[in-house]
């Protein structure tokens, strides 16, 4: 069956966000995240944004929209909880299958803020995702234990620490620990630099079930448009790892 390739797109670009979406469920990625402000490290998307994916989106299609209304930091006070819990109803509302979010104090999870988003989530049967805030965290292996009883569905990392800005590649010691501290229980979603160079061995550290890939610009042509050729480099590097190990 492969494994699962998670691809972020830009809410942004209204003209081809459609075909985008598109694209990529054909050419085999399993889910979207739909974030606006790429350049912010991605922000939520409007409303109309979400509209344009969703009817875009294939029937077993999964649509993963950010939760993340202000850029720089991820504290979560009590009026920016609100807004996200608001922004959560309203992507179930849009037709999305899953959100993307997270909230830290300092250099820590933040269990009670965390714990509501995920409550919300649930409530509407969505998917959940903590994004790449965990790598703000500096015990991820306590986070990873509270994040998986707290329900959390899958973890956003590329293993190497948020203000380093680091590639992924830089971050494999790192991940595989993480990888062994889920204990099957979270998916670990790889991102951060993934490309179809870089796939064949970052597939490798998880399991079918345990593990995903995401990447951004790793499949993108030189116009910006999501490009099916690049899509099929990342999977075939996957099946073909698969076959090593049937």
């Amino acid at each position: 069956m492969g494994k699962n390739l998670e691809i972020c797109l830009n809410a942004d670009d209204h003209i081809n966000l459609a075909n985008n979406v598109k694209t990529a469920f054909r050419a085999g990625a399993r889910r979207i995240e739909l974030c606006a402000a790429m350049h912010l490290d991605g922000l939520s998307p409007a409303a109309g944004e979400i509209e344009i994916a969703a009817k875009a989106l294939p029937a077993n299609g999964e649509l993963l929209v950010m939760v993340r209304p202000i850029a720089d930091h991820f504290n979560v006070d009590a009026a920016l909880l609100k807004t996200m819990t608001s922004e959560i109803a309203r992507a179930a509302q849009l037709g999305a299958t899953g959100v993307v979010f997270g909230a830290i104090v300092g250099n820590q999870l933040d269990v009670a803020a965390t714990s509501t988003l995920i409550q919300c989530a649930k409530h509407y049967q969505l998917a959940t995702t903590f994004h790449r805030a965990f790598d703000c965290i500096a015990d991820r292996r306590r986070a990873i234990r509270i994040l998986s009883e707290l329900g959390i569905d899958r973890i956003l990392t590329n293993g190497t620490p948020w203000i380093e800005n680091k590639n992924v590649m830089q971050g494999i010691e790192q991940l595989q620990f993480i990888i062994t501290d889920a204990k099957g229980q979270i998916e670990i979603v790889i991102g951060g630099g993934v490309t179809p160079q870089n796939a064949h061995i970052l597939w490798q550290l998880g399991s079918e079930d345990s593990l995903s890939l995401h990447t951004y610009s790793g499949v993108l042509n030189s116009d910006s448009l999501v490009d099916p050729v690049l899509i099929n480099s990342i999977l075939q590097k996957s099946h073909n790892e698969q076959t090593k190990h049937d």
